[in-house]
């Protein structure tokens, strides 16, 4: 049975209440044009100033089916509303595994019939956020370099990096000193689809390299 999960409540299994519906829309591109004068078409500055797209919020709505007696729906619908209006939570849907929303929840109640039902809409992150972080592992071999290729989702992320011994990574056109232990390598922006990392350093260094995904 599908069902929505809300942090670590979920709606069938804990509330026993049925999804009936639900509806996460799409990240919506903010377009920027401007109009010139006495010529075709507007100039689109959409990408100008960082070089990538940026997104709107995007909607998310579930419908449920909250079962008689109706003499346990106040309490239900207190507990519900208590946990949900207003917070922010994140959201998965069992149908789609591997991934989770996030954002800030509102409820709403009427009565059909003899059913009860309570409408969840969210207004959410653009990002459809994998579940578990993206991990590469690599070891530098004889020849003191490494060369791995990171595959990411979409949204841009600065990954960790963490090194057994000091190593340089050579990403993008740039040349970067990364030091033993953990750091967040803020100059190394990892874009949608897959870069290209080479790793120099001393034979025998692990390399591992965490990053979250965000998918569209």
């Amino acid at each position: 049975m599908n069902q929505i999960q809300f942090d670590g409540i979920l709606s069938y299994d804990d509330w026993d209440v049925f999804l009936t519906s639900f509806f996460v829309g799409d990240a919506e591109p903010k377009e920027h044009y401007i109009d010139i004068p006495f010529s075709h078409g507007s100039l689109d500055l959409t990408e100008t100033l960082t070089g990538e797209v940026s997104y709107g919020n995007r909607d998310f709505e579930a419908v449920f089916t909250i079962k008689p007696p109706r003499s346990n729906w106040p309490d239900f619908l207190r507990m519900a509303r208590s946990y949900l209006n207003g917070k922010k939570r994140v959201i998965r849907i069992l149908d789609d595994p591997g991934y989770y929303l996030i954002g800030r929840c509102k409820t709403a109640f009427e009565i059909d019939g003899v059913v009860g039902v309570l409408t969840v809409t969210a207004t959410c992150e653009p990002w459809k956020y994998k579940n578990a972080l993206t991990t590469k592992y690599v070891m530098i071999g004889a020849g003191g370099q490494a060369v791995v290729y990171l595959f990411n989702a979409h949204k841009n992320v600065i990954p960790t990096v963490t090194a057994s011994a000091p190593v340089t990574v050579t990403f993008d056109g740039q040349t970067i000193n990364v030091p033993a232990g953990t750091s967040n390598v803020t100059n190394m922006v990892l874009a949608g689809g897959e870069n290209p990392v080479i790793i120099t350093g001393t034979a025998g260094t692990d390399i591992t390299i965490t990053y979250q995904e965000g998918a569209l």
